[in-house]
């Protein structure tokens, strides 16, 4: 009996997306499926699934991408570019079917929103790739609305009537509070799956991690990486301001690409203004470089992380799981979250650190106090294994033989 082979599918490259592409693709190896890769960057996701499977030789190959909404940008996508994306998948993967002379078995989406959002036809999959499918759904929070007019519109914005395609095979979620939701409305089976990540550190530590602790001096290290405006990156850097004059025990992190869209006129003064109080010496407790590039690869990303004393979680109007969590797991950081939602939830549930109301940097900077002098104890183990490869390898060898 040959091994099924299964195409990895993703448009996106950037933050997390290559780290979850690489461990998609370890997984099915390790559950005895052969993978073949699509994806903006092949050399880049070659890497990435060679890092996740401990040298396994890949393949990968290069996917058309596709725009954003007519709609200024706004959107991930309308009718047509979502259409497109689904051709470009087609085209890519048929053509690899003719070069190779095999059939794929399965195709997965391993960040299926981009191939829902204003695309409502479960027939498009059918005419489309042809093939069967499934994908990981991460921004499934609508499911939260009462049902009625309003409801249905939505979701048909969303895109969610794809779901019913009779080539679909399953969905994943990673937030398991509104899968039943879903499940009533796609007529599929949805499975909760967890947030795996990376967690191999470099041979030598990163030269951004030694510069930090050298910077740091002994005092204890509060991190973010990725200064986006949804991480709640203005409320750390006010919290930072807070922090002048009452805690010298502390240094301030905000590592990794600063989106230039993403604030106001007076956001980006703000953050301007912090970088040149850093840069003419007027204050010495916060490390920031709005030019810096994205962290190249996942074990630098680790090498940083793992420098952090407490981590920074406290996301602003962010309903979903987050990678953040399993990365303070893995090196046993406390956090810092907003409560509610997903993050403020699995905090509490597993002890993993402190929550406060969203963009509230008094409660952040108790939480902070709390957290230096009381750690708690944490449940960095539970929570490992509620996120591990193993569990993730269980749902794929699941929807492996499902087809």
């Amino acid at each position: 009996m040959t091994n099924p082979t299964v195409a990895l599918v993703d448009p996106l490259w950037i933050g997390h997306h290559p780290m979850y592409f690489g461990e998609f693709a370890a997984s099915f190896m390790r559950c005895g499926a052969d993978v073949v890769g699509f994806c903006p960057n092949p050399e880049e996701g070659e890497r990435e699934i060679r890092q996740a499977s401990q040298g396994r030789e890949p393949e990968c190959h290069l996917l058309r991408t596709g725009g954003r909404s007519v709609l200024n940008g706004r959107f991930e996508g309308d009718p047509w570019r979502t259409r497109q994306r689904w051709q470009f998948a087609a085209d890519a993967i048929h053509r690899w079917e003719a070069e190779q002379g095999r059939k794929v078995d399965l195709v997965y989406f391993p960040y299926l929103d981009s191939y829902l959002r204003f695309l409502p036809f479960p027939k498009v999959p059918e005419a489309t790739i042809g093939r069967k499918w499934s994908g990981l759904y991460l921004r499934n929070h609508h499911y939260r609305n009462p049902v009625g007019p309003r409801q249905a519109a939505r979701l048909l914005a969303k895109g969610d009537n794809l779901l019913r395609s009779s080539l679909c095979r399953g969905i994943g979620v990673l937030d398991e509070r509104y899968a039943q939701a879903l499940e009533d409305h796609a007529g599929k089976k949805v499975s909760p799956f967890p947030d795996v990540t990376l967690t191999d550190l470099p041979e030598h530590p990163s030269a951004l991690s030694e510069e930090i602790r050298r910077k740091a001096g002994g005092r204890k290290i509060i991190g973010l990486i990725g200064a986006e405006k949804r991480k709640g990156v203005l409320t750390l850097i006010r919290l930072a301001r807070r922090a002048i004059g009452r805690r010298k025990d502390c240094y301030f992190v905000i590592a990794g690409v600063t989106p230039d869209n993403e604030f106001s006129p007076s956001e980006r003064e703000e953050l301007d203004t912090l970088r040149s109080d850093i840069v003419e010496g007027r204050i010495d407790h916060v490390h920031f470089d709005p030019e810096a590039p994205r962290i190249p690869t996942e074990p630098e990303y680790n090498s940083l992380f793992s420098c952090f004393d407490i981590a920074w979680a406290a996301y602003i109007d962010f309903q979903g799981s987050s990678g953040t969590l399993s990365k303070a797991a893995a090196f046993e950081t406390p956090v810092i979250a907003s409560e509610g939602e997903c993050i403020g939830e699995r905090v509490e549930r597993y002890r993993l650190g402190c929550t406060i109301p969203q963009d509230d940097e008094k409660a952040a900077e108790n939480a902070l106090a709390e957290l230096l002098t009381q750690p708690g104890q944490p449940d960095f183990e539970g929570y490992r294994q509620e996120h591990s490869r193993e569990r993730l390898d269980k749902r794929l060898a699941d929807l492996l033989g499902s087809i």
